[in-house]
């Protein structure tokens, strides 16, 4: 190899390593957002560490109440019970003061989902979930099967019914939670193309609030998050704070947010093509330096009487399609430091989002 080449081989190799290095060096792992707020969040820290590997395990842990637990979760946990016999069980409400986080790349909820109502200082982390084993067993042409299966649903169309067609569903009086580093998905959307045959991946309602939803990975899904369940489902303390989530192939929802505030940064969303940030009924949501990539209205307004707001700060659209205009300007009032996390070049958030987000992801290597 002669000496010319050999030098544009080593510029070559210098130029990749910058490269990476500009997107990949050292991600911020630690618990930002509103979830540190209204006295932080941090589960079970300090509580009895326990690992478990059965659906009846986990909901013993996780449901105890007054009891500090650092849950580990072990490999796949599936359901209780049979979906022919009418006694399946698929949902687990989480009490206070709980830490759920899986083991490696593998903690998978199948069939199965959480419920947090009127409970605070939840941490999860690490888990992947997903309803469709559920619907694909639902035999066809089936009749209700009660808090299993809906022929007609809310809407008339078949509905999942276990853990509410939720993945994760928060309600109630809930604060302070923390879900990071976790999967969610359900049917490929453009295939499966009953819109409600599941309900969201991770739903707030009522008086909820105080919440991040870090480095997760959402995807093949209708309808993603609703924050406020109707225009009279609002609530001043409903914050949430949404950075470093990858969505991919999603038809909307992503979030629906109604009332209060919301911060939603460094997220990187491509093929959602109903709709992506949907701010309704005066809610104001800082949408900050994020990556838009081969999606349909990327912040707008819609299907509510009252609209929302945004404020919008230098994200970045990719062969984007907005039909629906931006709604009008507001200011968020974010209260926390979110400096040594944040991306600052919006140009990069599509690889560090796609690289660590999602399970098995807990360490920047």
């Amino acid at each position: 190899m002669n000496n010319k080449i050999f030098k544009v081989i080593i510029s070559a190799l210098f130029l990749f390593a910058v490269t990476i290095r500009s997107y990949s060096q050292n991600p911020n792992f630690s618990i930002v957002g509103f979830a540190t707020e209204n006295g932080g969040t941090t589960g079970g820290q300090g509580g009895e560490e326990v690992t478990v590997t059965t659906f009846a395990e986990l909901k013993k842990y996780a449901e105890t109440e007054n009891t500090k637990y650092v849950i580990k979760v072990a490999g796949t946990i599936t359901g209780t019970g049979s979906i022919v016999d009418k006694n399946y069980a698929g949902s687990i409400k989480i009490a206070s003061n709980k830490s759920i986080i899986g083991i490696g790349n593998k903690a998978f909820l199948d069939g199965a989902g959480f419920t947090i109502k009127d409970a605070k200082n939840i941490i999860v982390q690490n888990v992947r979930f997903s309803l469709v084993s559920v619907g694909k067993v639902i035999p066809a042409g089936s009749e209700d099967i009660p808090k299993i299966y809906s022929k007609l649903g809310d809407e008339g169309r078949p509905q999942i019914l276990v853990n509410s067609g939720d993945l994760i569903s928060i309600s109630g009086a809930s604060t302070n939670i923390w879900i990071d580093h976790c999967e969610f998905f359900e049917e490929n959307p453009y295939e499966q193309k009953n819109q409600d045959l599941y309900d969201g991946l991770v739903d707030v309602k009522d008086s909820s609030g105080f919440i991040t939803i870090s480095w997760c990975y959402f995807h093949d899904h209708h309808k993603c998050s609703l924050i406020g369940s109707s225009d009279k489902d609002l609530f001043t303390d409903r914050k949430i704070t949404f950075h470093h989530n990858y969505y991919k192939t999603i038809q909307e929802r992503v979030p629906l947010y109604r009332g209060a505030t919301a911060h939603f940064f460094n997220n990187y969303c491509e093929d959602i093509y109903g709709g992506i940030v949907n701010s309704r009924v005066n809610a104001c949501i800082r949408v900050e330096k994020n990556y838009f990539e081969n999606s349909k209205n990327t912040v707008y307004s819609k299907n509510s009487k009252i609209s929302g707001n945004a404020e919008i700060i230098d994200n970045k659209e990719v062969n984007c399609n907005n039909k629906e205009s931006y709604p009008a300007a507001c200011t968020a009032v974010i209260p926390y430091d979110y400096s040594s996390v944040l991306t600052n070049k919006t140009s990069d958030v599509e690889k560090i989002v796609e690289r660590y987000s999602g399970v098995g992801k807990l360490s920047a290597k």
